[in-house]
């Protein structure tokens, strides 16, 4: 995924999973006829919560990863601090499963020193979204 995207490349995004969850749902209707309410249900659920993790990934990944145009410096030694690249990690909540990616950032004279750089603040929690 692109680093950055405006709110209406996110849209497009999410409008695009939203069509292949539903392409796989009537694929899935046209396999099981004969499937009940519950049935289809169950299935919709799983669908809607692939949908739902790719929905927050598309929402927090497309807006700030924490890579920083100032250069950052390490707070045990001072010395400018180098970007290592983009870290992902698997985060597992009730609505979904997504992976979140941040900047990874390494101090070259402290050995271990690093920092991943604080996301977006979330207004419900007021937070950080790490």
């Amino acid at each position: 995924m692109t680093r950055t995207l405006s709110r209406e490349r996110r849209r497009a995004a999410f409008l695009e999973k939203a069509r292949q969850m539903f392409d796989h749902l009537e694929g899935w209707y046209d396999e099981h006829t004969e499937a009940s309410f519950g049935e289809i249900e169950a299935e919709s659920r799983k669908q809607r919560r692939e949908l739902m993790g790719e929905a927050i990934g598309i929402l927090v990944n497309g807006r700030d990863t924490g890579s920083q145009v100032e250069k950052l410096c390490c707070e045990k030694c001072g010395s400018e601090m180098s970007f290592e690249g983009y870290r992902r990690w698997e985060v597992h909540g009730l609505e979904g499963d997504t992976a979140l990616e941040r900047a990874y950032y390494v101090c070259p004279e402290c050995e271990g020193e690093t920092i991943f750089p604080l996301g977006s603040q979330t207004a419900a929690t007021g937070g950080s979204l790490e």
